[in-house]
């Protein structure tokens, strides 16, 4: 018997049941941005609504900036272990992973917090082992070969397994 059956899949539990079960679309967006400056160096809208499409550099802009707010909240300790996980709503999260300057942040449907980690870990790994050079010394050009990064992230209009990042560009 498994947990679905054995609770009544009405209960929420503190998160949807079924959602946690689903393997709809997980992510609403992804935005991979320079810590630094937050600046967009490469972002896919999963949904097709437009407020996601067009206003990509306010809302990293944005979202950078709350964890701007939160760091120096906690300037004693400037570590990236203070820096911001994750904000939750009813429906939607925006998860937040970062490595050196490179920080990846997802707004999610809220389906299953482990396997939507997993997935931001695994694009960050793979992203920064590609373009770590160009990370570290972002002078606020963007990068051909980062913008082609798009084309990777695209290719996954279901992003509900880790296992089906290893798809080659």
């Amino acid at each position: 018997m498994t947990f679905k059956e054995k609770f009544n899949a009405n209960e929420t539990f503190g998160f949807n049941i079924n959602k946690f079960y689903s393997v709809e679309r997980r992510f609403e967006a992804i935005y991979l941005v320079d810590y630094i400056s937050g600046s967009l160096l490469v972002s896919n809208n999963y949904s097709g609504r437009n407020k996601f499409k067009h206003n990509e550099d306010l809302i990293t802009g944005f979202l950078s900036a709350i964890n701007a707010f939160i760091k120096e909240l906690h300037n004693e300790n400037r570590s990236e272990d203070n820096d911001i996980q994750e904000i939750n709503f009813k429906d939607t999260r925006i998860l937040y992973e970062r490595k050196g300057r490179l920080m990846v942040i997802g707004i999610s449907k809220k389906t299953n917090l482990q396997i939507e980690r997993e997935i931001l870990q695994k694009i960050v790994r793979d992203f920064y082992n590609r373009f770590e050079h160009q990370i570290e010394d972002f002078n606020g050009i963007v990068d051909p070969d980062i913008l082609n990064y798009k084309q990777k992230l695209k290719k996954f209009t279901n992003l509900d397994s880790i296992n089906n990042f290893d798809i080659k560009i």
